[in-house]
């Protein structure tokens, strides 16, 4: 009786170390895999290359006001009509289109 105990339990073994393995290994979405992009080691990277440029500070408000009074002269040219305000309407447009200029380069 003792025998065939024993062999029952050597059969069963494997078995029950297959349960546990498959109970310890995950399946299903991580979120590392959600991740998009490229991955990098943390440890490949020396400090050199994590050092980024300064930024160079570009003087923009100039360019921002220039675009700002000059849709401010087109509105008052609308608001005064006829021929002063034509002459005003067009020197606002090509002051607002100088500060875009100057703001897209």
């Amino acid at each position: 009786m003792r025998f065939l105990a024993s062999i029952c339990a050597l059969a069963l073994l494997p078995a029950a170390a297959n349960a546990q393995q498959a109970i310890s290994s995950r399946s299903g979405p991580t979120l590392s895999a959600a991740a998009l992009g490229f991955r990098v080691n943390e440890a490949k990277v020396d400090a050199t290359t994590k050092v980024t440029a300064p930024l160079i500070a570009r003087h923009q408000g100039q360019d921002v006001a220039l675009m700002a009074v000059g849709v401010g002269a087109m509105i008052a040219g609308a608001l005064i009509k006829d021929t002063p305000g034509t002459i005003i309407i067009i020197a606002g447009a090509g002051m607002a289109l100088f500060g875009l200029y100057h703001y897209l380069e």
